[in-house]
């Protein structure tokens, strides 16, 4: 597989790494002068200095033959800028984006654009550690994934039928786990209600 990064802080730096170390054939574009240094020397891809926007500069790092693209800059603006180049002007069909702002992620999405929003990522785990949610799980549905997470019925929550109860933005109720350790799966017809000690598992599609 043949990957670029565009953009070498220290996300763009953990993805080029990573990806290095399975065998993946990586190239790293970031405008900054030290781009070269930032990388260390075990790093087995190539690094280059110049403006992600700049088609002579992408075509050096490779963007006509790879699979894949990842724009992690800090500049939102930029970002997008380059998804679209990498995507419409070059044909790259799997482009990953780095979105800081979480109001712009909806807009760029409706671009059709693969967006990761590490603000929305972050608060949503924290938020989820703090309610004493378990670890998360993901399941691949064809092209698609979905994330399950189970967090303990809430005080609010308690009493009320599922129908009318819900999680955070984007998530669906996907069932019940009883106290007693007893699955209860959740139907719009479903009249269960959630009793103390009972944990509710969410649903999210991710992609």
């Amino acid at each position: 597989m043949n990957v670029l990064v565009i953009g070498c802080g220290a996300l763009g730096q953990k993805i080029a790494r990573m990806l290095d170390q399975i065998g993946w054939e990586v190239s790293v574009i970031d405008s900054r002068e030290d781009v070269e240094d930032l990388m260390q020397s075990d790093f087995g891809g190539v690094v280059l200095r110049g403006f992600p926007m700049d088609l002579q500069i992408l075509r050096e790092g490779g963007i006509e033959s790879c699979d894949a693209v990842a724009v992690v800059t800090s500049d939102d603006s930029l970002n997008i800028t380059v998804a679209q180049i990498a995507r419409d002007y070059f044909g790259v069909k799997n482009v990953v984006t780095r979105i800081s702002d979480p109001a712009r992620e909806l807009i760029y999405e409706n671009l059709g654009l693969r967006t990761i929003c590490p603000t929305n990522l972050a608060s949503e785990q924290i938020i989820n550690l703090l309610s004493g949610e378990e670890p998360s799980t993901q399941l691949h549905l064809d092209a698609h994934t979905v994330s399950f997470a189970v967090r303990p019925a809430s005080r609010q929550q308690i009493g009320r039928p599922l129908t009318v109860l819900q999680g955070y933005p984007g998530e669906v109720i996907f069932g019940l786990i009883r106290a007693s350790g007893v699955f209860v799966l959740h139907h719009a017809a479903d009249m269960a209600v959630p009793e103390a000690g009972d944990s509710i598992v969410y649903a999210k599609l991710i992609d």
